[in-house]
């Protein structure tokens, strides 16, 4: 193989000045404990304000900034274009670099077939009680992944390096993708691995993120609900990593919603039928989770919110084939690796037991009301 010559550093980033600064601080520091040739380049539309702020702190730690607007995905695609090295590795402006990463990445590429490195992600700051739930969700673990895993098919970009060479082979990232957040690091990942190149995972090459930008309530709504609409394109994309599912708890919501309105013209009370039936569905559904399904040791209350965030997550995914008119996905799942499959059939067990005893509880309850009247 020959020899890689240094790492170009690409930082896709929209405000967040002081966040930046700690990163280009951090990368810094990293940069001074690598041997070899390195750049950062920020790519970057911010206010006309935060620009002045930012461009001085480029200037303190030896960053060269390019305007470019909207996409996250194209804004990556143009810091490639730019970048001078053989190596590029993806930080995003939320986290803080450790002071070997750079070494950590390019001890990796020792093979031809080695076409990225994923390097391990940990949360740091504030435990809020949202972040304690959200922490218990799958939203969260696959930046986990290189801890435990030698090798994986995909890798978020938020810590992740590729060769150029081989980012150019691939084609880049998918600008098609929703922009808030894509997706499109997970199509990467795996088109460049259906060419028979490798992922390694490093463990060592540490990057630490803020929990800040995961703990707002709002801002994580709007985080899962964009995941879900990705999950349209890569199934669009990759049907031959997906399955047929059961169900998706808002279809069934939304198809005993609409009963539920037309037959409010015969009484009004069969609206509260339908808030009784989702208390209830709710209620019965996490409970079975919780006892039978809970592999994150999350409390009760956690496990709530995280059912929360997944029917969301669904509702964005739902929205986003109903808008593009595919409704044949709407039962379909993207397989993000092979061992979701028996997450799959386990909640949907959990799911069709759940809704069985819901189904039996409305049953009493509509018996009781007709003997009591």
């Amino acid at each position: 193989m020959k020899h890689l010559d240094g790492i170009s550093i690409v930082i896709a980033t929209k405000g967040r000045v002081k966040f930046l600064e700690e990163l280009l601080e951090s990368v810094y520091l990293a940069r001074n404990n690598f041997s070899d040739k390195s750049e950062v380049i920020l790519v970057d539309d911010s206010s006309e304000k935060d620009v002045i702020e930012i461009e001085k702190i480029c200037e303190k730690y030896m960053a060269k900034r390019i305007y470019h607007s909207p996409s996250v995905a194209e804004k990556r695609n143009v810091g490639v274009r730019e970048a001078k090295y053989d190596i590029v590795l993806f930080l995003d402006s939320d986290c803080i670099a450790t002071p070997n990463l750079l070494n950590e990445h390019k001890k990796l590429y020792i093979d031809e077939r080695i076409g990225g490195v994923a390097g391990l992600l940990e949360f740091v700051g504030e435990d809020t009680w949202f972040w304690n739930a959200v922490s218990k969700s799958h939203f969260v673990i696959n930046f986990q992944l290189p801890r435990i895993l030698d090798e994986v098919s995909w890798t978020p970009t938020a810590n992740c390096s590729v060769r150029k060479d081989i980012f150019n082979l691939v084609g880049g990232f998918d600008n098609s993708f929703p922009n808030k957040p894509g997706g499109e690091d997970v199509d990467f990942g795996i088109r460049m691995t259906k060419k028979g190149f490798i992922i390694k995972c490093s463990k060592e090459g540490v990057v630490y993120h803020s929990k800040k930008t995961w703990s707002s309530v709002k801002d994580m709504v709007k985080r899962v609900w964009h995941y879900g609409s990705a999950n349209y394109y890569l199934i669009s994309n990759h049907p031959e990593q997906t399955t047929r599912a059961l169900p998706k708890k808002p279809v069934i919501a939304i198809a005993i919603l609409f009963l539920s309105i037309i037959m409010a013209f015969i009484t009004p009370y069969f609206l509260l039928s339908f808030l009784i039936w989702v208390t209830i569905d709710f209620i019965v559904e996490n409970l079975f989770i919780y006892r039978f399904a809970n592999y994150t040791n999350s409390t009760f209350v956690q496990q709530i919110i995280v059912r929360i965030l997944i029917n969301i997550n669904e509702l964005g995914y739902i929205w986003r084939c109903i808008v593009k008119k595919r409704f044949s996905y709407i039962h379909t799942e993207f397989l993000f690796s092979p061992n979701q499959l028996y997450g799959i059939l386990r909640y949907g067990a959990i799911n069709v037991w759940s809704n069985l005893i819901t189904f039996i509880i409305m049953l009493l309850m509509i018996f009781i009301s007709l003997m009591l009247i």
